[in-house]
């Protein structure tokens, strides 16, 4: 059963939203930090799928020692050794291995590049096989520079000084969602009248299959998730999520988001996650909404139940579609409830 009134909790008008750090664009390179200065950088020429051009990704902690680690693959290909770079058609001390992994200084390669006109990757034998991205890369590795409290530091790759590297500040601690108690009870279920009313407020007209229709899993003693498919589309579907109580009735979730939700979809789409799923061992409810069928963008999420709201654990993201690797996101937001295997 639906209780009508406190439909109003899910308006995105009373949505919270973390504090999560803005991204950047510039020209072709993306750039964005999360709340522990871990930044990234994903570069790539726009509107081009068949060209020469490669993509670039650049991961760096915040720690003061954090090295930067570069790697680079063929638009929409897989990774190509390529044994030296030519930097405005001089050879430079630097390559990509087997695995799209940069041989050589990577500070050093980075700050060559922001400072060049053209770069390009040359296979064994001397052939010219692609050419890097460099539009955006000395304003957006600046920007980082700067979200990470590097500049005037020697730890810098484009805002350098002379400052030495303990003026870098300790990276802050992870955030941790306090969670209630996990419960062994099996969870609450959802009628056939529940499903078609929860499908009617996402403004659900689509079939879904039958394994996706209503799933349940217990989130605390009082409380279980419900996960209820919309529409299927051609590579992906939103589920509308709601909470049930111990007596059976259901509410629209309280989702905490990354950003505000675009007026035309803020309504229904506050309790709305694209490829939803909940996994009991982690406690986490997730979401990975792909920016189109290639995967070369789009944005993930998971959220810790609290007991009232489900608050934002970690997200990361790529708007600009051009080609990365499938999966490629920039993570923007993490806490100890999902830290980010292999962070600095």
């Amino acid at each position: 059963m639906f209780i009508a009134p406190l439909l109003a909790a899910a308006s995105s008008a009373l949505l919270p939203l973390a504090p999560v750090p803005p991204a950047a664009q510039f020209k072709d390179w993306s750039v964005a930090c999360d709340n522990t200065r871990r930044c990234e950088a994903v570069a790539a020429v726009a509107f081009d799928e068949t060209g020469d051009n490669w993509v670039i990704s650049v991961v760096r902690g915040g720690a003061a020692d954090a090295a930067p680690r570069v790697e680079a693959t063929p638009i929409f290909g897989d990774p190509v050794a390529a044994v030296q770079v030519l930097l405005d058609g001089k050879a430079a001390p630097f390559g990509f291995d087997a695995d799209g992994r940069l041989t050589g200084d990577a500070a050093a390669f980075l700050s060559a590049l922001a400072q060049a006109r053209k770069v390009q990757v040359v296979a064994q034998g001397g052939a010219v096989i692609g050419t890097l991205p460099t539009s955006g890369a000395s304003a957006g590795l600046r920007w980082i520079d700067e979200r990470q409290k590097r500049a005037g530091t020697v730890t810098a790759i484009v805002a350098r000084g002379r400052a030495a590297a303990s003026t870098v500040p300790a990276v802050p601690p992870l955030p941790r969602i306090a969670q209630p108690p996990a419960s062994a009870a099996p969870p609450r279920s959802l009628t056939p009248a529940d499903v078609t009313a929860i499908r009617a407020l996402g403004e659900c007209d689509g079939v879904v299959p039958p394994e996706t229709v209503a799933n349940t899993y217990r989130l605390d003693a009082a409380h279980t998730v419900g996960i209820v498919g919309c529409f299927l589309g051609a590579y992906q579907g939103p589920s509308v999520i709601v909470v049930i109580d111990e007596a059976g009735r259901w509410t629209p979730a309280v989702i905490e988001r990354a950003e505000p939700l675009p007026e035309e979809i803020e309504g229904y789409w506050s309790y709305l996650l694209t490829s939803a799923y909940y996994d009991p061992d982690t406690r986490l409810l997730s979401e990975w909404a792909k920016g189109r069928g290639l995967a070369d963008c789009g944005r993930s999420a998971s959220w810790a139940w609290d007991g009232t709201v489900f608050r934002l654990a970690s997200f990361a993201a790529l708007d600009e579609c051009r080609g990365a690797q499938p999966g490629t996101l920039m993570s923007r937001w993490q806490t100890a409830n999902a830290p980010l295997e292999g962070a600095d």
